[in-house]
């Protein structure tokens, strides 16, 4: 989610838990398991990020629970609305169940502890078949078990200990280079968009449907166009399309990241939500040819190379240089090369961190991920 930065800390505890979807099912009501963070010791979470990929016919309701001490379970919230396009939401802010209780509570797309304390396990419950399209051939399609293609959950929290390394020391000297699909990166511009009143805002707001449209073609996806009236001369149809495809009719956005990685499961991706605990971690994708895309935010001057300031941003790990610099695909930029640019690797790992190095994982369906010693992916 866009404009939320993190306070100082910069070392965060990360893991990414996978569901099994083949089996929970009671009729078109599907739940996980107990699904918990993998870091060892008795300190739970205090946010989580939950991702889901469906068939492009298929809409839902995705709801997520928590555990507190004491093997509490608090009442289900809602994370998603998931209907067709241009009727999909988030649950309205603060929740009731929540903010009464304690409780961890949804704030659009992240999970995060309340005076109830951190959690040490959730599920996740979706039901196919919402906005009554359990009839019909239409119907019968989303209502198949088949459509939920992963679920997911990303468990962060502070890490006291200080456990990852420092920029310099996790990425180091190296080959420069990009490869495989993160060479493949075409710059876009979200300024070749003009501001609007619908949509989150237009193409100031655009950087997230931006960033995953660059990924998803480097990938070869085909997606579709944008009608005409969205797509001003000279600009790329695909960008407005994917905006309407991952717009937030509750949050107002097109940022919810949730939401990101289940518009790149629709189009044939395995995608999540996923946070990284260093440069290093970002590199290994990037070194098997996977770009990601991040979410960052900085202050005046903070980032060198960026001619912008921003609270919430996201752009496209390309690759890092020989001296371990990051090559990205930056949407904010005027125009053609002009968005393939070079950060600085401890300035960009400090305007990361505000998002607890949060990055969308989006890979072709079934292609193999390089190992992750740290349960990031």
């Amino acid at each position: 989610m866009l404009g939320t930065p993190e306070a100082d800390a910069s070392e965060w505890r990360t893991s990414l838990v996978r569901a099994e979807t083949d089996e929970g099912w009671t009729g078109r009501q599907w739940t996980s398991n107990v699904l918990a963070p993998a870091w060892a010791g008795d300190a739970g979470a205090d946010q989580a990020v939950a991702s889901w990929n469906l068939d492009p016919d298929a809409t839902a309701v995705v709801e997520l629970r928590a555990r507190t001490a004491g093997e509490r379970w608090h009442p289900w919230q809602t994370v998603a609305l998931w209907g067709d396009i241009g009727r999909r939401s988030s649950a309205a802010p603060g929740g009731a169940a929540g903010a009464a209780s304690g409780a961890p509570t949804m704030e659009t797309d992240v999970l995060t502890a309340r005076s109830a304390g951190s959690f040490d396990a959730v599920q996740l419950r979706i039901t196919l078949g919402h906005e009554g399209q359990g009839e019909g051939r239409e119907g019968e399609r989303a209502a198949s078990r088949d459509a939920l293609r992963l679920a997911a959950v990303s468990f962060s929290a502070p890490d006291d200990e200080g456990s990852a390394s420092a920029p310099d020391a996790v990425v180091g000297p190296t080959e420069e280079g990009t490869f495989g699909a993160a060479s493949a990166v075409r710059p876009l511009s979200q300024r070749a968009y003009p501001a609007r009143a619908d949509l989150g805002g237009g193409g100031p707001a655009w950087c997230s449907p931006t960033s995953l449209t660059m990924v998803a073609a480097a990938w070869g996806a085909r997606i579709p166009a944008a009608g005409s009236a969205d797509v001003p001369v000279g600009a790329d149809p695909r960008v407005p399309w994917v905006a309407r495809a991952v717009y937030d009719t509750a949050y107002d956005g097109t940022g919810n990241w949730s939401f990101n990685v289940a518009a790149a499961g629709a189009l044939g991706f395995d995608a999540l939500v996923t946070r990284l605990s260093s440069l290093r971690s970002a590199r290994t994708l990037t070194d098997a040819g996977i770009p990601l895309v991040a979410s960052i935010s900085f202050a005046p001057g903070e980032l060198p190379g960026a001619d912008y300031d921003t609270p919430g941003h996201l752009l496209v790990i390309r690759g890092f240089d020989a001296g371990g610099d990051v090559l990205v695909a930056d949407p904010s930029n005027p125009g053609g090369d002009a968005g393939l640019r070079t950060y600085p690797r401890r300035a960009f790992d400090d305007a990361w961190s505000h998002s607890r190095r949060t990055v969308y994982l989006i890979v072709p369906r079934g292609h193999a991920l390089p190992p992750s010693a740290e349960g990031e992916w």
